[in-house]
C-alpha cells in the first residue's frame, strides 16, 4: 500500500481509500511510534476542538435551545466548527503523507466560514 504520488496536488489522490485502512500507517508507527502517538492526539484534538468550542460558546452566551434560532445555530455552528476541524485535519495529515487534495482542504474551509457567518448572522437576527 505506497502511496501513490500525485503531482496534482488540487484533486483526492488515487489511493485514498487505502488511508481509511487501519493498517496502512503501520510502517510510520513501527518508524516513529512516539510521532504516530502525538499524530494521533493532535488529530483528536482538531477534529473535537472546535465542535466543543461551539457547544461552549453557546452556553456561555444563555442561549435558550427551545427557540427555533436557536436550535439552528447551534446545528449550524457545530457544522461550521467540524468544517474547519477537518480542514485543518485534512492539512495536518501532510505528515501522515495522507493529504486528501486541496479540494477536500478549500470545500471543509467553505463550509465552515460559511457556517460562521451563517451563526454569526443568526446570533444578530435574534438579538435585533
Amino acid at each position: 500500500m505506497k502511496n501513490k504520488r500525485n503531482t496534482n496536488k488540487w484533486s483526492v489522490p488515487e489511493n485514498a481509500e487505502d488511508y481509511f485502512d487501519p493498517h496502512y500507517d503501520d510502517a510510520f508507527k513501527a518508524k516513529h511510534p512516539i510521532l504516530y502517538f502525538l499524530t494521533i492526539v493532535a488529530i483528536i484534538i482538531l477534529v473535537l476542538v472546535g465542535p466543543i468550542t461551539c457547544i461552549y460558546i453557546c452556553g456561555a452566551i444563555k442561549l435558550d435551545i427551545n427557540g427555533f434560532f436557536e436550535l439552528i445555530l447551534l446545528l449550524v455552528g457545530f457544522i461550521a466548527s467540524f468544517g474547519i476541524s477537518i480542514g485543518f485535519c485534512n492539512l495536518f495529515m501532510i505528515v501522515h503523507k495522507q493529504y486528501l487534495g486541496h479540494y477536500v482542504t478549500i470545500f471543509s474551509f467553505l463550509i465552515g466560514f460559511l457556517g460562521a457567518g451563517g451563526s454569526l448572522l443568526i446570533l444578530w437576527l435574534i438579538n435585533r
